[in-house]
């Protein structure tokens, strides 16, 4: 590939990941703005915080993954494959997600955009990944702990367990992914803290009276 084709797979990749799935479901179907509401995440867990309904944020996960899988399917047949392709196409999706220019680059964390892109170019990551949540939700019962967690332990299985699957180009597909979820997922955490305090503090009230 040149460089300009490079370059055209990173801005095509950023412009698919920028679609604001959560946030065309929730004004669509129940005229809220989920950037207001909630903890403003346009996701599929904030969209059911918001709008109280399953099937939404069913919707709206489905269509993240949809987001990541078509274009990397469509990508794959258009391009070669190689390690900076990988890398691109997969941090052009999720920076596309994360920071939409669409939305004044205020988007979500990431997560099922770069799992549905994965599904697609190396599925066996996602069973990982995600085996590796269910783990640690069943053990803390916070998700976005667990997501922390998770994320933060996937790049170290690919070193440390080189399969064929799990190649170096595929340290170096998701590697920069990984990093970027954890950053966004990390601005939750002085929520989570403040949510957990107030929790023990309308406990310690109630207890009192």
């Amino acid at each position: 590939m040149t460089l300009f084709e490079y370059l055209i797979l990173f801005v095509l990749s950023y412009l698919a990941g920028s679609l604001p799935s959560a946030y065309l479901i929730l004004k669509i179907t129940q005229h809220k703005d989920i950037r207001s509401e909630g903890s403003g995440n346009i996701g599929a867990m904030n969209a059911l915080r918001v709008s109280k309904k399953k099937w939404i944020a069913l919707l709206v996960l489905f269509m993240d993954l949809i987001k990541g899988a078509v274009p990397a399917l469509v990508f794959s047949r258009l391009f070669p494959a190689d390690h900076l392709f990988l890398l691109l196409l997969v941090c052009g999706l999720l920076l596309g997600h994360s920071f939409p220019v669409w939305l004044a680059f205020k988007g979500g964390r990431g997560l099922a955009v770069v799992a549905g892109a994965l599904l697609v170019l190396k599925p066996v990551i996602v069973a990982f990944w995600v085996i590796l949540w269910a783990v640690f939700y069943l053990l803390i019962r916070r998700h976005i702990v667990a997501s922390m967690i998770a994320t933060f332990i996937l790049p170290l299985l690919v070193y440390f367990l080189p399969f064929n699957y799990f190649s170096r180009d595929v340290l170096l597909m998701i590697l920069p992914a990984c990093l970027i979820i954890i950053e966004r997922h990390l601005n939750r955490l002085p929520d989570l803290v403040r949510e957990k305090r107030l929790a023990i503090q309308k406990e310690e009230d109630s207890h009192g009276t």
